[in-house]
């Protein structure tokens, strides 16, 4: 009896093939751009060297053969962090309408390390955060920006959101998952996430990002 070809798939290169077993290695389920990453900055208002330390590491991606793209989200805001949520919310439709297999929000003061994206990718986890330094040396307050480097991937609860990292498919359930109010912090979106998709985010203690502005707390000065 002939034997049917039932599934065949043909790559533009050898790295692409690569990826694309190590998604069934792991148990992962196919996707036409595996690991394809959109990299949406929140606003044009970059601090300095910031925008370039990101494109270096969207670069660096794009050298180790995945599939990236930059997109600068407008700035919906009139008062400061007013609309953030509604910015986050137009990325995620814009990797969706595309077809994305990945979201990365970064904030204008970010400096990632060049292979940043990569290291977070190879984790194939749903949602995950690197470990982030403050350029002023404090750690305002904040367990991730205290917590030791080297110590692998870890389950948290909740973490700062200047750089992270989603599958799309995490957030599949909802039409829309950010939300404006000041009173809609970090930890009130991963408590969301949590109760919908038993989704919870991981840090990764082995990628350091520096921040160069402190963190804002909206809610401690009535902003």
């Amino acid at each position: 009896m002939a034997q049917v070809t039932q599934q065949h798939y043909w790559f533009g290169d050898e790295q692409a093939q690569k990826l694309h077993l190590e998604r069934l290695d792991n148990g992962l389920p196919l996707h036409v751009a595996p690991f394809s990453t959109l990299v949406a900055a929140m606003g044009p208002h970059w601090k300095p060297g910031c925008k370039e330390k990101v494109l270096a590491m969207c670069q660096a991606t794009y050298d180790e053969g995945y599939m990236v793209a930059y997109y600068e989200q407008p700035d919906l805001c009139i008062r400061p962090l007013e609309g953030i949520g509604t910015m986050r919310n137009e990325a995620l439709r814009k990797a969706r309408r595309e077809g994305w297999e990945y979201l990365l929000y970064v904030d204008n003061d970010v400096q990632p390390p060049p292979d940043a994206l990569v290291s977070l990718l190879r984790r194939m986890v749903p949602v995950v955060l690197p470990l982030v330094r403050y350029a002023d040396g404090e750690d305002h307050g904040l367990t991730i920006a205290k917590t030791e480097p080297g110590r692998g991937l870890a389950l948290i609860t909740s973490s700062v959101i200047s750089f992270v990292l989603f599958n799309v498919r995490a957030l599949a359930s909802f039409e829309t998952f950010w939300e404006d109010s000041l009173g809609a912090h970090e930890q009130y979106h991963f408590e969301k996430l949590y109760d919908r998709t038993g989704v919870r985010p991981f840090l990764d203690t082995d990628v350091l990002v520096e921040i160069v502005e402190p963190p804002h707390f909206p809610l401690d000065r009535g902003d």
